[in-house]
C-alpha cells in the first residue's frame, strides 16, 4: 500500500451552481428532516450548551442559517451572529471548488482558539 495523494477533478462551473442551489433549497425546507436528526441525536441545543450553560459558535446556527435563507436577515442575527457567514462561505468554496484543510498542528491551534474567540463573542452578542 502506498501513501498516494488523491487527485479530484474540478466539476463543470454549472455543476458545482446546482449543488450551491440544492443546499440552498434544502435549508428552505420547512420541517427540515435535518433538524429534526440534530434533536434526535441530542445536538440541539448544542451540547456545550446544554452541559455547560454558555453558548458556542453553533449555538443558534441553525436557526439562523435557516432565516438567512429566507431573507429575514436581523432574525438570522438575532439567533447567531455569524450564521449569515454560513451559506455564502459554503457557496464560495463549492463554487471555487477550493476547501481549506488543517494539516498542520499551527493551523490546529489557530483553528481552536479561532472557535474559543467566536463562542465568546457569540455570547456578548447573543
Amino acid at each position: 500500500m502506498t501513501n498516494e495523494t488523491v487527485t479530484i477533478r474540478k466539476p463543470h462551473l454549472i455543476i458545482r451552481a446546482v449543488v450551491v442551489l440544492f443546499i440552498w433549497s434544502f435549508a428552505f425546507i420547512d420541517h427540515n428532516p435535518m433538524i429534526r436528526f440534530e434533536a434526535i441525536i441530542g445536538l440541539s441545543p448544542s451540547p456545550v450548551e446544554r452541559f455547560f450553560g454558555f453558548k458556542s459558535l453553533f449555538s443558534g446556527m441553525t436557526e439562523g442559517v435557516h432565516q438567512f435563507v429566507r431573507l429575514n436577515f436581523i432574525d438570522s442575527l438575532k439567533a447567531n451572529v455569524f450564521a449569515p457567514l454560513v451559506i455564502p462561505i459554503i457557496a464560495y468554496f463549492t463554487l471555487t471548488w477550493t476547501f481549506p484543510k488543517i494539516d498542520t498542528k499551527t493551523k490546529e491551534i489557530i483553528f481552536f482558539l479561532s472557535f474559543v474567540l467566536i463562542s465568546i463573542i457569540v455570547n456578548i452578542l447573543n
